[in-house]
């Protein structure tokens, strides 16, 4: 047996044994990041585009009460999700059909789609990220710093997802994106 390394087999040579625990470490390091990674994923599609499903929530909470069965609950929140995309993917259609015009109206739609889409919820994470600090810390030059910082990347990051100026739109939007386009023209 070899104190200096209790678990080697006994038919394993020395190079074997560190080639073997050398993979082990980077299968390990490799599924830590993984795990990250899709921790990352989540956190994203949460603060993007939990906001609409709360909405959604809230809606369908509403109109059926809070007594309903959750799979009315869950079903109706999709659905009021998908209506609230909807909206948003008209507003995007009557954005690019009103600049193609050359109209300046388009501005409107576009505010609004701004602050729906990308200022509320870097609002939300602005304030997250404050609120990870103590409450006596959140008036110090590093808070305000690292929360505007994270309000001001968050809602750059989310205006880069929507793209309210250029004609792309998710399959399954695209009929109200269309009928957006077809309004404003």
């Amino acid at each position: 047996m070899n104190y200096y390394n209790p678990d080697i087999d006994p038919d394993e040579s020395e190079q074997e044994y560190e080639a073997r625990k050398n993979e082990e470490s980077k299968s390990a390091i490799e599924l830590m990041f993984g795990i990250v990674e899709v921790l990352i994923f989540f956190l994203k599609i949460a603060a993007i585009f939990g906001m609409f499903f709360y909405a959604g929530f809230l809606l369908s909470q509403k109109f059926w009460g809070e007594e309903t069965d959750k799979f009315k609950i869950w079903s109706l929140s999709l659905f009021f999700t998908y209506l609230i995309f909807c909206i948003i993917y008209f507003f995007k259609g009557t954005i690019i059909g009103l600049q193609a015009k050359n109209r300046k109206l388009w501005i409107l739609p576009w505010v609004i789609c701004v602050l729906i889409c990308c200022i509320i919820p870097a609002l939300i994470v602005k304030s997250f990220v404050a609120g990870m600090f103590n409450l006596t810390e959140r008036q110090s030059i590093l808070c305000i710093g690292l929360s505007w910082g994270a309000f001001i990347l968050f809602s750059l990051y989310v205006y880069g997802i929507y793209q309210f100026k250029t004609p792309t739109v998710p399959k399954i939007l695209y009929w109200s994106y269309a009928l957006g386009l077809k309004v404003s023209l």
